[in-house]
């Protein structure tokens, strides 16, 4: 079987969130066993049936339902293989969710919705001042907070007690961002309940994160860039556009490829 290594949200070898892609679709014990193998954050694997994609993810421990960054990776492999610019349709554990291949890679996330303002004792428990906070749906629960600066967001150190808090607020974790940046913001996400210390680079959080400061008319826009990954020195770029429902994608870079024999 093909397989490939790349970065997502880049076009920087080493920088952004790795995914490895597998080209075949095998018995779940198999593939379970081969992303152990792998050992990255997530391995997904990709069949074509019928002119529609059906992909398959998993982390070292675990299948999960979707995922942004690997689904935007096994289509730039299918990009590389011949795959032509245009939109397509791609079969997950969560449903079909669209795709368009182009210059980059663009996924539809589930429509968000804001579900709660403020999260109460964040501030207490990170040491840095918060001017604002929400947290938003986007088919999985993203905290939202902003600081004041790009050094406050560097200097973060999230503990264990922040896993304890993501869980009794019925979040998967917290986005850490700031309008210090380049860009439209600068983040950081953390996500320890759910065995993330710290991602890399986040299509879903930065999806809520556009989402909620169009809403908000913080920074209301239908276009925007948000720069993630510093702190971890894998810094990446994420477009988001809303437009026809909301879309994050971004560029990819293949920094290896071959064969698994087993």
């Amino acid at each position: 079987m093909e397989f490939y290594k790349v970065d997502v949200f880049t076009d920087k070898p080493l920088r952004g969130n790795p995914a490895t892609v597998v080209l075949s679709i095998l018995e779940e014990n198999i593939m379970q066993s081969l992303a152990f193998e792998l050992n990255v954050s997530e391995t997904v694997f990709v069949d074509e049936v019928d002119g529609k994609f059906h992909l398959r993810f998993f982390t070292p421990n675990t299948e999960v339902n979707l995922c942004g960054h690997a689904t935007i990776g096994a289509f730039y492999v299918l990009k590389l293989k011949g795959l032509r610019n245009g939109k397509y349709k791609a079969i997950t554990r969560a449903g079909e969710v669209e795709v368009e291949v182009g210059d980059l890679i663009w996924l539809k996330v589930v429509e968000p919705e804001i579900v709660g303002y403020g999260l109460k004792g964040l501030e207490d428990l990170v040491k840095v001042e918060i001017s604002d906070s929400t947290v938003v749906d986007v088919g999985i629960r993203i905290g939202l907070a902003e600081v004041r600066d790009f050094e406050t967001l560097m200097k973060l150190k999230p503990d264990l007690r922040l896993a304890k808090f993501c869980k009794r607020e019925n979040v998967v974790g917290v986005h850490f961002y700031t309008f210090d940046s380049k860009f439209d913001a600068c983040a950081r996400f953390f996500a320890p309940a759910v065995g993330i210390p710290e991602d890399p680079v986040t299509g879903t959080a930065n999806s809520a994160l556009a989402y909620y400061l169009n809403s908000s008319d913080k920074l209301a826009k239908d276009y925007y860039v948000f720069e993630q990954g510093h702190a971890l020195g894998r810094e990446g770029l994420v477009h988001v556009r809303l437009s026809d429902g909301v879309w994050v994608g971004g560029r990819v870079v293949c920094i290896a490829k071959g064969t698994i024999e087993i």
